[in-house]
């Protein structure tokens, strides 16, 4: 790739997972990573979220994103964050308090996608979010296949390796079959609960 394709942002390492197109809520427990987030909110930049693997390393696939706000809670803060676009990490340093890295953005690969993989992903999504939210209000889930798989990657009730598993698949369509796959699991296992 062309050094025009790469940019160098600040990264923030977080326990969760921020998605392209979606409003998340993260927690953040340093000092060094709240005062990060203070700056992005008042400079009104970005930065990118990556997760914070095992060995304390991010993960190579991130997403950029806007701080829209920020609140202490008990045991650090709680930012909303506005996630961007899907960006690879290719280096990264220690600058400060903080860590600064050089991406190279990541997008969608084009791919045809069978309107009975989107329909079948979206009545998935329904059912499930209805049956783990129990509101009666009807949901509005996005229309787009990418957005779709985007927020049902942020909503189905999974852990963080999954939904890093599912931020890094290439194409929207391995995404939704494999969120697919995993929304059957999930709603066998909600029916058999809510019938015995």
């Amino acid at each position: 790739m062309p050094t025009r394709d790469t940019f160098t942002m600040t990264l923030l390492p977080i326990a969760q997972v921020v998605f392209p197109g979606i409003v998340s809520t993260v927690g953040i427990r340093s000092k060094s990573m709240g005062t990060v987030a203070r700056v992005a909110v008042s400079q009104d930049h970005s930065l990118v979220f990556a997760l914070e693997r095992h060995d304390r390393e991010p993960c190579s696939m991130a997403t950029t994103g806007r701080v829209l706000e920020m609140a202490e809670s008990g045991d650090g803060w709680r930012i909303r964050v506005a996630g961007i676009q899907r960006a690879h990490l290719l280096q990264y340093r220690h600058q400060g308090s903080a860590m600064v890295g050089q991406f190279r953005y990541v997008s969608e690969a084009e791919e045809t996608i069978p309107p009975l993989l989107i329909e079948e992903a979206w009545a998935l999504a329904s059912e499930l979010s209805a049956m783990v939210e129990n509101h009666g209000t009807s949901l509005s889930l996005p229309q787009t296949p990418a957005l779709l798989s985007f927020w049902i990657a942020a909503h189905v009730p999974l852990n963080a390796a999954t939904q890093q598993e599912l931020l890094e698949i290439p194409t929207t369509r391995s995404r939704l079959a494999k969120e697919i796959s995993l929304m059957r699991a999930l709603l066998d296992g909600l029916r058999t609960e809510h019938s015995g």
